[in-house]
């Protein structure tokens, strides 16, 4: 957030505690004798949190079960109040956090956007103009003047949704409901919400889809055990939390990072490329525990030179070096690509690859790492994170029977550096190719297309050789 931009949401020490009764009748007794001994146990859901955000920005809450974000939800949606702390928000603060909550059952899907807007102060000429847009979005058909109280989940998140984003609120927050909607719901939610932003609404996402945290939001706040374990950059925050209980480098990864020179390992020159190829890892964010660390990166051609630019279609080669700290069985590495939309669109590690794998990796030795990967992708700027993981050898040798939720529930997090590193994704030279842009999109796809044509002209046209494009009119 710009240091001169006011914070939309200000918390300032929250915390939250608990009276914890070991039966109910200890509850009643402390209530008719307020001054005696605490017959309850204390629980702080939170202690001492703070943060700021500020308009148009999208602000991730993250955190494993019982970290405290359900309760930090319900203080700023204004349903609890904190035991110590305060929080400033603006009036017009709405709320998904359960399904129909703030939903009259009996009253039709109507009627309930006019509840909604009277909770918020607005006038009801302000409704009868959003109406059409509202209907339009929730797209329930005829249901929209049916009692809500017949709604499946995804009819009421349907209309939840859209009651409060077409009402433009301030401060919009959201618990894990867009898991119920299906995908097009879900990318549909997305642009809307991305609307909002652009109009300066600050959305707050709470979800355990850590891509939906990464990819859509700026910021986000881990915690753990009802404490800030961390507050910063969304992708950064993710990696955080994915690696776990392990230590986190928020400003770089140490003095040892610096040295660019690589130590001497035996067989290691002809799979390396040159000690000028490297790139400063002293500014890099890494969440890593203490089993292994990423110590040297290197971005070059297919050639293994030293390079940032490449052509679509191009391949880029990138290498990582690990110290490994901790006797692990097989070790896994894997790179992702992210676009400047922060989506994700290229990851794989090197089971996906399906490369060798050292099945003992000692403590005190070292894992060096090339990925190469075709840049079949749209020009534009890129950066990668890189990932080090450890599975062990019976895991490893039946990999091909586990699914893949099994094998990553298997797999431990070592290593994560969050934007490793950048290169640029240009235009591929218009001498050498039939037609500069390879495809629309992301990314693109294997695959191939054929045309025929047919009619009584189809006999004087000439047919292209197979994969040989007819040169366009005036060519």
């Amino acid at each position: 957030m710009p240091s001169d931009t006011a914070p939309v949401i200000v918390a300032r020490g929250v915390s939250k505690m608990y009276e914890l009764y070991s039966r109910p009748q200890d509850r009643l007794r402390q209530l008719l004798l307020p001054g005696g001994r605490p017959l309850f146990r204390e629980h702080w859901a939170l202690r001492d949190v703070s943060f700021e955000v500020g308009p148009g920005e999208a602000f991730g809450i993250i955190g494993k079960n019982g970290a405290g974000k359900s309760t930090l939800l319900q203080i700023l949606a204004g349903v609890l109040e904190p035991t110590a702390g305060e929080v400033a928000l603006p009036e017009r603060t709405t709320a998904l956090l359960e399904l129909g909550s703030g939903f009259k059952p009996e009253f039709t899907g109507r009627q309930n956007v006019y509840v909604n807007a009277a909770v918020l102060g607005i006038p009801r000429a302000t409704v009868d103009a959003c109406m059409d847009d509202i209907a339009a979005f929730a797209d329930i058909g005829p249901h929209f003047d049916q009692p809500v109280k017949t709604y499946s989940s995804g009819m009421f998140l349907r209309l939840a949704f859209a009651v409060t984003t077409s009402l433009e609120p301030e401060v919009l927050i959201i618990d894990e409901a867009l898991a119920v909607g299906d995908v097009f719901f879900r990318q549909k939610c997305y642009q809307r919400l991305e609307g909002l932003l652009s109009r300066g609404t600050v959305v707050v996402l709470v979800s355990h889809a850590m891509n939906d945290v990464a990819q859509f939001c700026h910021r986000a706040l881990m915690l753990e055990r009802g404490r800030v374990a961390f507050c910063g950059d969304a992708a950064a925050a993710v990696k955080r939390y994915m690696v776990g209980d392990g230590g986190y480098a928020p400003t770089g990864l140490g003095d040892a990072a610096r040295q660019l020179d690589l130590p001497a390992e035996a067989g290691a020159d002809a799979f390396w490329p040159a000690p000028g190829a490297f790139v400063d890892l002293a500014a890099v964010a890494a969440a890593e525990n203490d089993w292994a660390s990423c110590t040297h990166v290197a971005v070059c051609d297919s050639a293994g030179q030293p390079c940032r630019g490449f052509e679509q279609g191009e391949t880029v080669s990138i290498f990582c070096r690990y110290a490994v700290h901790h006797d692990i069985e097989v070790a896994v590495a894997g790179v992702e690509l992210i676009n400047d939309k922060r989506v994700i669109v290229f990851g794989k590690n090197t089971l996906q690859f399906d490369c060798g794998h050292p099945t003992v990796t000692p403590a005190g030795g070292s894992i060096r790492v090339r990925f190469d990967v075709k840049l079949d992708l749209a020009p534009g700027e890129y950066t990668f994170n890189l990932g080090f993981s450890a599975l062990s050898l019976e895991d490893y040798n039946r990999r091909a029977a586990l699914s893949h939720q099994e094998l990553e529930s298997r797999t431990t997090v070592i290593s994560i550096l969050t934007r490793a590193g950048d290169f640029l994704v240009s235009f591929r030279s218009r001498e050498t190719t039939p037609v500069q842009l390879t495809h629309h999109g992301v990314a693109n796809l294997p695959g191939q297309a054929a045309m025929h044509l047919y009619g009584e002209e189809a006999g004087r046209c000439p047919t292209p050789r197979q994969g040989v494009a007819l040169d366009p009119p005036g060519g």
